[in-house]
């Protein structure tokens, strides 16, 4: 073939290799939208535990805090014994409140990109400080459940035991089955 054929020959075929070229990015494309139903579910899914998250902190974690801090710190803070027992009551209640601050601040710092995402937007969402909000609200659950509910017991215990009991009782149940309920959805154990 002289070189002036095989120069129309390539010219010739350029369209059909843009062609096949179209063909493969087509084929790319429809493969990968076989991932759509999982990635529509995981949207979803992301919808889903977004909005339980605002609900959670709107109408119960808040709420919890304000309870604490109006009900049970006071009630530990009047009855624990003067001395090292008042002291020690006050460090804690104190660094309690502290912690409830901070997590508020935290959330408040998250909350308008959890309620994009609730609303089916993809904002950015600040993961390290998603991780940051989760470790100090475990550390917080923690310190309570280690320190200061067994001391409150003790202390509440003098003044009314049963109902001392009873109260704390609720106090470590309290939205436990609900918020354990949702969190089993997203796969918490």
């Amino acid at each position: 073939m002289s070189e002036t054929s095989t120069r129309q020959a390539a010219e010739a075929a350029a369209p059909l290799q843009d062609f096949s070229r179209c063909h493969v990015g087509f084929v790319t494309l429809l493969e990968t939208s076989l991932g759509l139903p999982e990635m529509v579910s995981t949207a979803a899914r992301a919808r889903g535990c977004a909005a339980d998250v605002l609900k959670m902190f709107r109408d119960r974690l808040l709420a919890h805090h304000d309870d604490e801090e109006r009900d049970l710190f006071p009630a530990v803070l009047q009855i624990a014994g003067p001395g090292d027992e008042a002291d020690r009551a006050q460090a804690m209640v104190a660094q309690l409140v502290r912690e409830h601050r901070e997590i508020a601040q935290l959330w408040k710092q998250l909350e308008p990109a959890v309620q994009a995402i609730a609303n089916g937007d993809l904002p950015r969402l600040d993961s390290a400080l998603l991780h940051e909000l989760v470790r100090r609200f475990n550390e917080h659950v923690r310190t309570e459940e280690v320190e200061f509910l067994p001391f409150a017991q003790l202390v509440l215990a003098r003044q009314a035991e049963d109902m001392a009991a009873l109260g704390l009782a609720l106090h470590r149940r309290h939205e436990a089955e609900e918020i354990m309920a949702t969190a089993m959805v997203y796969g918490a154990s």
